[in-house]
């Protein structure tokens, strides 16, 4: 079975269950054992850190319940927190994993302009003055196949640091800036990373040069730091059959 997740993840310890901590899967196995009697382990599309959101996380889980798909958000819904909401649940084929079967995922990072209250929770104000020009230069060497073992933090498990990216780009949105970015799989904190090398980079006289350079290097020393998990989102997880647009 499917099922469609969003979640304000400030309060959250990441989605991977973890002993001890408040996590998505954590809170979400233990909703859904309690409603279908048994229990339940759910797998998830993306293993979001903590303290980054999602508004299209999907997560799978296999079920002897005779409960129908179509019951099974009414019921969550009152035994799930207010950071945590389930929009859809559906019947999949035999063999369907949320995160297998992901053919690319869809994130967003937010920057603000400037201080904001409402948005402070989601979005991340870095010192100086957005560039917009600049930072789109900068991420457009990013887009096609490439290695990108310079945004792969340590820790990483991937077997492999090359990605395709479908799409990678900069848009205003009512606080800010936003970086649109879409690939076929995502390293350890590599969209963070992605950020807060582009900012780097927006202050270079050749911003797309100096992306490319870092890209090319594959040298995590060369790339930028790591920009806080708050403003990053799980936008979307994309399926066969669906169009990355």
């Amino acid at each position: 079975m499917r099922l469609d997740v969003g979640y304000d993840g400030t309060e959250f310890h990441g989605w991977q269950r973890q002993p001890g901590l408040r996590t998505v899967q954590g809170v979400l196995d233990e909703a859904l054992s309690a409603v279908l009697g048994e229990p339940v382990r759910t797998v998830g599309a993306g293993r979001t850190d903590a303290g980054t959101h999602a508004r299209g996380q999907v997560a799978s889980f296999v079920t002897d319940s005779a409960l129908p798909a179509r019951a099974i958000v009414p019921v969550l819904r009152r035994r799930l927190p207010s950071d945590l909401e389930v929009r859809e649940a559906r019947e999949t084929g035999e063999g369907f994993d949320a995160r297998r079967s992901a053919v690319a995922r869809r994130y967003s990072y937010r920057l603000l302009d400037g201080p904001d209250v409402l948005w402070q929770r989601h979005a991340w104000r870095p010192r100086g003055t957005l560039n917009a020009d600049a930072l789109c230069a900068a991420v457009r060497p990013l887009e096609g196949a490439h290695d990108c073992a310079a945004f792969r933090a340590s820790g990483c498990t991937a077997l492999r640091s090359e990605c395709m990216i479908h799409r990678a780009g900069w848009r205003r949105w009512e606080g800010g800036l936003l970086l649109d970015i879409v690939a076929d799989h995502f390293l350890y904190h590599m969209v963070r990373n992605i950020v807060g090398t582009a900012l780097r980079a927006m202050t270079a006289a050749d911003p797309a040069r100096a992306m490319s350079r870092v890209l090319a290097g594959r040298d995590r020393r060369r790339a930028g730091p790591t920009v806080p998990a708050h403003g990053l989102c799980l936008e979307h997880v994309f399926y066969p059959r669906e169009s990355l647009s």
